[in-house]
């Protein structure tokens, strides 16, 4: 079919040669920038990855230290109730 296609167009002469290069040359480019697209894509879906794998981090992060805040604040709130207790005792 293409043999066929570029023998039609070589019947032209030069103009129809001019033709199919500028066929063949944007055949070349659409192929080139759909491989570019696939290969941006993966690059997207990998740092996409990253960046969800790194905000579960974040989170279990975030997690741990609200653990250890609420933890230190009870254990002031027992001490603060402790003290008050033992002010009140002494009166």
């Amino acid at each position: 079919m293409e043999v066929e296609f570029v023998t039609s167009l070589a019947q032209y002469g030069v103009l129809g040669l001019w033709t199919a290069s500028l066929l063949y040359t944007n055949w070349q480019q659409r192929k080139e920038r759909v491989l570019d697209e696939e290969k941006a894509a993966k690059a997207l879906q990998f740092h996409q990855e990253q960046i969800v794998t790194r905000l579960i981090e974040q989170e279990h992060m975030l997690e741990r230290a609200i653990e250890k805040i609420d933890s230190g604040l009870r254990d002031m709130r027992e001490k603060y109730a402790e003290d008050r207790m033992m002010r009140l005792k002494d009166k």
